[in-house]
């Protein structure tokens, strides 16, 4: 696992690198059924509504440059740091845990809802 955790980056990369994620998690769930799961962006934010009626958050944190994400059924909050040697965001607790393959995972286990970012 690279330790090369960007929070020196300026904020107009942060945002870029942040914008370029939430597009990739948006279009994914273009080709998802709206009955299984919808994805919306609103203010800094990317809201994944389940059916059973929850609700996943991805958002920003600028001051920390990360992206958290919050899955309140599960009760579990996770940070990530933008890692620039693997071009990836990666948990801050250095679990390796990749956000992106991370949220594919839960989705398929907890919601049965298959997507690929």
């Amino acid at each position: 696992m690279s330790e090369q955790h960007d929070r020196d980056m300026s904020e107009s990369e942060f945002r870029a690198l942040a914008d370029a994620l939430y597009r990739r998690v948006g279009q994914a769930f273009d080709d998802i059924d709206p009955d299984e799961a919808e994805c919306e962006e609103s203010q800094g934010s990317v809201t994944i509504q389940l059916a059973d009626g929850a609700r996943w958050i991805l958002s920003l944190q600028p001051p920390v440059r990360q992206i958290w994400l919050a899955v309140a059924s599960l009760g579990r909050a996770f940070h990530f740091d933008y890692d620039r040697g693997a071009d990836t965001w990666r948990d801050d607790k250095g679990q390796g845990i990749e956000l992106l393959p991370y949220l594919e995972k839960l989705l398929a286990d907890v919601a049965g809802v298959q997507v690929r970012f």
